[in-house]
């Protein structure tokens, strides 16, 4: 998700995401904002919730730290949501990532960026160094 495209959409990217997941943004009519969100019921969506990852970029993360904790949220309510793994594809994978190794928290984290200051995926300054030699120490970055 990139900053500026949200701001040229207003918040479409962000819509969509939600949507997949099953939930609804809450609205504060007076300043015509989104407040939070609320997770649809699996009889009113009528299909299984939909597993995401998000990559921000470093801009998003930096302008929109509250969108960012609005995702993740959402995330997180709808993988502790009691409802059958086969219509809920965010809790069958977040219980099996946590049956693996027991971090429920790790098993939720779906909004991935650069770390806070940095921007970028970090792979420009590693191939202009030369300083590779495979696929998989790019993949290390």
């Amino acid at each position: 998700v990139w900053g500026t495209s949200a701001m040229r959409t207003q918040g479409e990217d962000i819509a969509e995401i939600l949507a997949l997941l099953g939930c609804r943004p809450v609205w504060d009519d007076a300043s015509r904002r989104v407040t939070g969100f609320e997770v649809v019921p699996l009889e009113e969506l009528g299909r299984p919730r939909i597993d995401v990852t998000v990559r921000i970029s470093g801009f998003f993360r930096d302008a929109f730290p509250h969108v960012v904790g609005l995702i993740d949220d959402a995330v997180r309510a709808v993988a502790e949501r009691d409802e059958p793994a086969d219509r809920n594809f965010v809790k069958a994978h977040a219980d099996e990532d946590t049956a693996e190794h027991g971090d429920r928290r790790r098993a939720t984290a779906r909004v991935f960026g650069s770390k806070p200051g940095a921007y970028g995926a970090g792979l420009l300054p590693l191939i202009d160094a030369r300083n590779w030699r495979s696929d998989a120490d790019l993949a290390e970055v």
